[in-house]
């Protein structure tokens, strides 16, 4: 499986979240999906892939900070062994045609040839 496919299937088995390998459309709270951040060459042998992985938050914002409180320890349990997880940042992203939506971006990092 790809580190996409690691992190969807991961965050699937969360209940009522539903994981995606690549960026969907879709603004119901609970979809997640990986988006490549950034990778480093450290050194010859391997490279260290960073991911932030987006999490859709309810559009009321104190709705949204609960519900990132409550669903954050499942999402970091499922993806602790996929993913060195760094920070979680909870963000507004402008969409055209949505507006603006509430997301978090959970951060973290592997290893890859």
């Amino acid at each position: 499986m790809s580190a996409r496919e690691d992190i969807a299937y991961a965050v699937s088995q969360v209940a009522g979240i539903t994981g995606h390998p690549y960026v969907v459309h879709d603004t119901t709270p609970g979809t997640v999906y990986p988006r490549l951040d950034h990778i480093e060459y450290p050194n010859p042998f391997g490279a260290v892939v960073h991911f932030n992985v987006v999490l859709v938050l309810p559009q009321d914002l104190a709705e949204a900070e609960r519900y990132l409180e409550d669903n954050l320890p499942a999402l970091k349990a499922a993806l602790e062994p996929h993913l060195v997880l760094t920070t979680v940042q909870p963000q507004r992203l402008q969409l055209d045609g949505i507006g603006v939506l509430p997301v978090a971006f959970i951060n973290g990092h592997r290893e890859a040839d």
